[in-house]
Formats: C-alpha cells, sequence, structure tokens
C-alpha cells in the first residue's frame, strides 16, 4: 500500500535512558537494572521501522519503559497491568523478578514525562485530523520470546501479532500485514490486544485509527535481546515493504 499523509508513527519502547537525577531512585544494582531495560526494551525497533520513521512523522519515547511506559492508561483503574502486577505507566516492580523496582518519591514529578509525550501524540492526531480528515496511528513495537514472571508461561508465542481496537481498525493496513507477513505465523490481538489511541479520540472518534504491529525479537536478534542477527535486514524490508 502506499502510505498517505495522515499516517502518524508511534515509537514507544524503543529506548533504554533513565534521566540521571531519577537513577537513584531504582532499588536494583546497576548491573541488574540494565539487564531488566535491555531485557524488556523493544530494543533496535528504531532501527527496524527506521523507513516508517524517516518518511512518516512520528512521536518517540526516548526513554526507557521502566521509567516511563506512554503504552498504559494513566489512570491506574483502568490500567489493568498496574492492578495486578503494578506494572502501569510508572513501574513498581522489576520484570526478570518479581521485586520492587524503585521508590516511589518521584513518581508525581515523572508524570510530566509520560503528559507531554501524549500532548505530542495528540497535537500530531489532532493536526493530521485538521489537514486531512482522518489519522492512521502505527504502533511499533516488539516483544520478547521470554516469559517473565507476570505471564502466561504455557502459552504459544506467534512470530508476529497485529492489535487493534475494533472501533479504531484501520482494515487496509491489517490487511496488508498480514499480507506482507503471510508466510509467518501471525496472530491478532493474541498475545498483545489493541493499539494506542490518545485518551481524548479514544473509543469516541472514528477517525483516528490505529493499528500495532508487534514483532517476536527471535525473528531479528540474537538471545541476549541486544545484538541482530542474520535475519535482521529481512525483517526490516518486510516492514519496509508495508509502506509499499
Amino acid at each position: 500500500m502506499s502510505f498517505e499523509n495522515h499516517y502518524v508513527i508511534h515509537l514507544p519502547h524503543a529506548n533504554v535512558e533513565i534521566p540521571q537525577k531519577y537513577l537513584n531512585d531504582y532499588l536494583l544494582s546497576e548491573e541488574e537494572l540494565s539487564a531488566n531495560i535491555y531485557q524488556y526494551a523493544d530494543y533496535r525497533t528504531d532501527e527496524l521501522y527506521k523507513f516508517f520513521l524517516q518518511n512518516i512523522e512520528s512521536v518517540v519515547n526516548p526513554y526507557s519503559r521502566l521509567f516511563m511506559d506512554p503504552e498504559r492508561f494513566f489512570d491506574d483503574e483502568r490500567e489493568s497491568m498496574q492492578k495486578k502486577y503494578g506494572l502501569g505507566w510508572f513501574y513498581e516492580n522489576a520484570i526478570l523478578s518479581q521485586k520492587p523496582l524503585r521508590d516511589k518519591k518521584h513518581k508525581k514529578e515523572i508524570e510530566k514525562y509520560y503528559h507531554e509525550h501524549h500532548k505530542k501524540l495528540t497535537e500530531l492526531v489532532e493536526k493530521k485530523l485538521k489537514l486531512y480528515g482522518r489519522c492512521t496511528i502505527i504502533d511499533c513495537h516488539s516483544f520478547s520470546d521470554e516469559r517473565y514472571w507476570f505471564h502466561e508461561k504455557n502459552s504459544a508465542l506467534p512470530d508476529i501479532c497485529i492489535g487493534y481496537d475494533k472501533y479504531h481498525k484501520d482494515t487496509k493496513l491489517v490487511e496488508t500485514i498480514q499480507d506482507v507477513f503471510q508466510d509467518y505465523n501471525l496472530n491478532i490481538n493474541k498475545p498483545y490486544a489493541g493499539s494506542l489511541v490518545p485518551n481524548k479520540f479514544y473509543m469516541n472518534d472514528s477517525r483516528v485509527k490505529s493499528v500495532m504491529i508487534e514483532i517476536n525479537k527471535k525473528l531479528y536478534l540474537e538471545t541476549d535481546n541486544i545484538t541482530k542477527n542474520k535475519n535482521f535486514k529481512t525483517i526490516q524490508n518486510r516492514i519496509k515493504s508495508i509502506y509499499g
């Protein structure tokens, strides 16, 4: 398909930085914190989705999701990952083992990073609606083939997962992604469901569409979750071909 100007790229989990002033809040050793950050990052997705980022306006989270996760609802009562596991927008628990991640003394201060991110995304969507009368967000992710303490241990994982809410589904985009990855094991809304829509438009403005693409890390990274494997370019080119 040929992307038109109403598309927006959202890249929430590619980065690994935690602002220096908040590093002392973390209760893990430096080595353990680093392992948690890299294991749970959608690492190298900035490279994997590079063609998208070069050609479509985007909003990229510059921080580790262990600092602030913009994919979660801000309201903890709406966020199931917070209620079940303490993994809302502000992670309270570690990833690799079930233990406290950090002190909460700066939580209120860190809210501003979350709100600034969503303000940028909301304003970009508003701009697209004003110019084109519609907007489609492509929510770009990857996921680990390993299961952590808060995951179902026995669920079979696909190569590719596409997520969307029916109300915000971009049918043409979903069909294109399915076609591009037709020779891979692909699931819809399992194990990851839905796709980010700014709260202002969520379930109340059907002009805003959103589709999440999740790539299993085993397809493009070595088991260290850091090093590119021999198939990296292949997956990168498949993603590029979604663009047309």
